[in-house]
């Protein structure tokens, strides 16, 4: 009688949550535009307390919102050229733009956006700001637009050299605001950097923390105020000379940095990653290589440079942080170890040193094309904890794999990541040690998207999750809420694009349509039930229930949607085990896409029957004996239960159907 209890608690649960979730639907899409290709898009979003929505990204030319021009009293020729831009802008729930500000300058000069962070009733953005009032032709009639203010080439001229300050110096900066939520600026600050690389003329080139698109530059603001980012940057040059770094224009704040390794102006520059500390005063703390040193590299006549600071590129994608002010920050190496620049002539382990004690490994030639990293700082800039994904393999892409961003979540590192590898080649990805490879749909070669969660605490790996379909690419950054995790991901093979929905166990639960052949996706989620996407568009996107942007054709837009569904406001618990007695039933491959095995370990199984979660039977077969195989290719792609009838007793188990 518990059993059968048990069971129809089981039923309950599983058709409460599915009911639920069948309420999921788009709310509303919006879009943002500027003229030329490729030059819109997102680089960040958040959601506040109350469930408002803040985007941060680039724009270009010709700014406009849903097909209206974007407002700047008295400033028309803000709208104007075709020059990258940054904006930033608040929507309330229902998708009302509630404000907005823009970062913009004239002639040859761009401005990115690099970061964004909602935290404490405050917005934090970051970006390179451009300022030069003279053309190439020595005209003044250039400008710069920053946040609110237009600024001219006369109003510059009209202050004393000696008196400029950003933003009216000209210049290229990292700039830093800060707003109230209602779009107050209540500070900004701008940090200049010159390269030790001295020219024929005596110059060094100035540039702001990292060179212009170089990419992520994601920073942190502490419960002290205190200001962290990572960043990558390139430098030559002599170590005697330093890496200067001055703030607000400030001579007072002027800091020198020495860098190893001596390169020549003529060489191909360094490139490594870069973690700066500024006080709330904004004096710098320190500015350190995220790299200390190395091991098992090759003689410097191989690499150009030496065995102790090789080249290599360093990229970092993305950086969460959790309520002690940790940070855990991703990203990827390559080593040049083989091609222009000689043999592979390398004592392998090759080991990257963050510290003194925490260290990367590179275990072959394979692996030192892609080598994925994540590393936990408290708030001294010290490592607690580092780890990486581990690729074995021959030299033609036969492991590989990369992190494409990292999020916080009950006390677990949740990292959405993509790789592959061709069994023929004894390719291998995995995580910890080879306990944990990276498993795979249906032998996948080409790409397999995954999520992998690791303890905040130890960053030792507790488990992953996949996309159940071939050849599947991801988008940025993972986000977790309820005890999911929420993810992009494109399958090639199907031509579909999709938001994905796992449990945080790994278990594959859902997925979420969306157009297909956007660029640059990504997800985040709230407590509420809420999952705002954005993406790309050349061309109008048009959602389930409705719900269009009408982007105009063959002009870049950054386009961005609300899907809501009430079961993901609940923590989600997974589909119900029934007893011990699954346990004892086997249902394998899972996910499956043609063939299904049921086996049973201690007793024949009588009847089997396959529902739909709404308890509507779709298949029905006597069995007679302890395992059976079930052609299920005609089941379209979801999740199913399985009820297997033992002795007179029922057992349920679940299984995902795939299309591939």
């Amino acid at each position: 009688m518990k059993k059968h209890f048990t069971l129809i608690f089981t039923l309950f649960l599983l058709l409460l949550q599915i009911s639920a979730s069948a309420q999921g639907e788009w709310k509303w899409a919006n879009y943002w535009s500027g003229n030329g290709d490729d030059v819109s898009s997102v680089t960040k979003t958040a959601f506040d307390q109350e469930g408002n929505i803040y985007v941060f990204g680039q724009i270009g030319g010709s700014l406009s919102a849903n097909g209206q021009s974007l407002h700047f009293t008295n400033n028309p020729q803000v709208l104007s050229l075709n020059k990258r831009g940054a904006m930033l802008a608040k929507f309330d729930s229902l998708g009302n733009m509630l404000w907005y500000k823009v970062v913009k300058s004239s002639e040859s000069w761009d401005c990115f956006p690099y970061w964004m962070e909602v935290k404490n009733g405050k917005v934090y953005i970051s970006g390179d700001l451009s300022i030069d009032y003279v053309d190439y032709y020595g005209a003044s009639s250039v400008w710069a637009y920053y946040l609110d203010t237009l600024i001219t080439g006369p109003q510059v001229q009209a202050i004393p050299v000696e008196q400029r300050r950003p933003p009216y110096k000209t210049g290229r900066y990292t700039y830093f605001a800060t707003f109230d939520l209602d779009g107050n600026l209540l500070e900004n600050h701008f940090v200049e950097t010159f390269s030790r690389e001295i020219y024929s003329n005596g110059i060094r080139a100035a540039h702001g923390l990292c060179l212009p698109s170089i990419g992520n530059a994601p920073f942190h603001v502490d419960n002290e105020g205190n200001v962290f980012v990572f960043t990558m940057i390139y430098y030559g040059g002599n170590s005697s000379d330093p890496y200067t770094i001055i703030v607000d224009g400030d001579t007072n704040k002027r800091y020198d940095i020495y860098l190893p390794l001596n390169l020549e102006p003529t060489d191909l520059s360094f490139h490594t990653g870069m973690m700066y500390k500024f006080s709330p005063d904004w004096e710098l703390v320190y500015g350190k290589p995220m790299v200390d040193h190395t091991e098992g590299i090759a003689t410097s006549w191989e690499l150009l440079q030496d065995s102790v600071h090789p080249r290599y590129m360093f990229y970092i994608n993305g950086m969460s942080f959790d309520e002690d002010d940790n940070m855990y920050i991703t990203g990827d190496i390559c080593l040049d170890l083989f091609g222009d620049f000689g043999g592979d002539l390398h004592q392998y382990p090759i080991k990257i040193y963050w510290d003194s004690i925490h260290y990367a490994t590179i275990q072959d030639i394979t692996s030192s094309d892609v080598m994925s990293f994540v590393l936990k700082y408290n708030t001294n800039g010290n490592i607690i904890w580092d780890n990486q994904i581990y690729t074995r393999g021959n030299i033609s892409f036969s492991a590989l794999a990369s992190w494409t961003g990292v999020n916080i979540y009950d006390g677990a590192v949740y990292i959405l990541g993509n790789g592959g590898y061709d069994e023929s080649e004894n390719g291998l990805v995995y995580f910890d040690n080879e306990d944990n490879p990276l498993q795979r749909y249906q032998q996948s070669t080409l790409y397999q998207t995954f999520f992998v969660r690791y303890n905040a605490q130890t960053g030792q790996y507790l488990n992953h999750g996949i996309v159940p379909a071939k050849h599947v690419a991801c988008g940025k950054f993972p986000s977790s809420k309820n005890n999911r995790v929420f993810a992009f991901a494109r399958s090639f093979q199907d031509s579909k694009d999709m938001i994905c929905v796992w449990g945080k166990d790994g278990t594959f639960i859902q997925e979420i349509d969306v157009p297909y052949g956007l660029k640059r996706h990504s997800v985040l989620a709230d407590e509420r039930g809420h999952i705002l996407f954005d993406a790309v568009s050349q061309n109008p996107v048009t959602f389930d229930n409705n719900v269009s942007a009408d982007c105009p054709s063959g002009q870049s837009s950054a386009v961005f949607a609300l899907y809501y569904d009430p079961s993901f406001a609940e923590p989600y618990v997974g589909i119900p085990q029934y007893g011990e007695t699954v346990s004892n039933l086997k249902i394998w491959p899972n996910p499956a896409n043609s063939v299904l095995n049921i086996e049973s370990d201690n007793s024949s199984i009588d009847q089997i029957v396959i529902t739909d979660l709404n308890g509507k039977m779709l298949l029905q077969e006597t069995v007679g004996d302890n395992h059976k195989q079930i052609d299920i290719s005609q089941l379209p792609a979801g999740i199913y239960l399985l009820k297997a009838v033992r002795n007179g007793e029922e057992s349920i188990g679940k299984f995902a159907k795939t299309n591939n």
